[in-house]
């Protein structure tokens, strides 16, 4: 019938009712006490906490990543750099100032920062008459260089750019060199030395010379006035090679043409045995002698000019 008819998809509920009550679940109600409100703050600091500790461990990855990017390019210093003002030089030796100049050439204005010391040391250490040498910057304008030198042992003569003879000076580890800034006086009292000469003809390497230095040391301390009258040192049968026995140093002296020294034995107990001969020839009136031997074990003969021999 019309009049009693439903509307389809009519609902005998009023339109105040919520799902809940549909439901038939009650409503629950937000508790406010003091203690809810503590977790509840206790909870939102928990979760700042969290993401401040998240910051900040992101920060950190990004100052490290830019810290190593940061060592990685090449750090240029730029350092205040006055000129050079002076050159201390300093020598245990006898190079002169002037010698300095020949070999390093710095150009005006130059400043502390500029010069190149470890080019300057291997240039030093390139001249033959310096062993080592030191090159340091002393702040604000100076430059510190130190040398140390050979000491000369012997005088030899080898043929200089002209053809002719010139005079060099060998030092105690067989280094020749030409000798700058020695006295005059010095290098007379240095005898001349007969190098060996080598296979292929050549007198270097010269080896051995620091045994024939301790001779001459011992020489000089010994008998300081025979001594003098040594002109040459003769290396003909002395190679340096000290796995080769039996060779001989000879010294050629304005008083006995030939003095020979055993190169392995005792320097010492040989220059006594001299001192014995000299002493017992004078006392005979100085005979003239040609050679005195003291290389023989345990004793020494003296060849006079008369042809005769004596054993000592």
């Amino acid at each position: 019938m019309i009049g009693g008819k439903k509307n389809k998809g009519s609902s005998s509920a009023t339109g105040s009712q919520s799902w809940r009550e549909l439901a038939g679940t009650p409503r629950r109600k937000r508790v406010n006490s003091p203690q809810a409100k503590k977790r509840r703050q206790a909870k939102i600091l928990k979760l700042l906490a969290v993401v401040l500790v998240l910051a900040g461990l992101i920060g950190l990855g990004f100052w490290i990543r830019s810290l190593i990017k940061d060592r990685a390019e090449p750090i240029q210093i730029s350092t205040p750099s006055r000129e050079i003002e002076q050159i201390i030089f300093q020598t245990d030796g006898v190079l002169p100032d002037a010698w300095l100049g020949t070999v390093i050439q710095l150009g005006k204005g130059t400043t502390m920062m500029e010069v190149d010391i470890h080019a300057m040391k291997q240039a030093l250490e390139e001249e033959a008459q310096v062993v080592s040498a030191s090159v340091e910057r002393v702040f604000p304008g100076s430059l510190k260089i130190s040398v140390k030198e050979h000491h000369p042992v012997l005088r030899i003569a080898v043929q200089g750019a002209s053809g002719k003879p010139v005079q060099r000076i060998v030092a105690r580890d067989g280094t020749i060199y030409e000798g700058i800034g020695y006295k005059k006086a010095t290098l007379r009292a240095l005898p001349f030395v007969e190098p060996f000469r080598h296979s292929n003809g050549s007198i270097r390497p010269m080896q051995g010379i620091e045994q024939v230095a301790v001779l001459l040391d011992s020489a000089r301390r010994k008998q300081p006035e025979f001594f003098r009258t040594w002109k040459v040192v003769s290396l003909k049968h002395y190679s340096g090679n000290p796995t080769l026995s039996g060779e001989v140093i000879e010294v050629r002296s304005s008083y006995v043409p030939r003095i020979i020294f055993g190169a392995s034995t005792d320097f010492s107990q040989q220059l006594d045995r001299l001192k014995v001969i000299l002493e017992y020839v004078r006392a005979k009136g100085n005979p003239s002698m040609k050679r005195i031997d003291l290389s023989l074990r345990g004793s020494a003969a003296v060849q006079f000019s008369s042809g005769r021999i004596s054993s000592f």
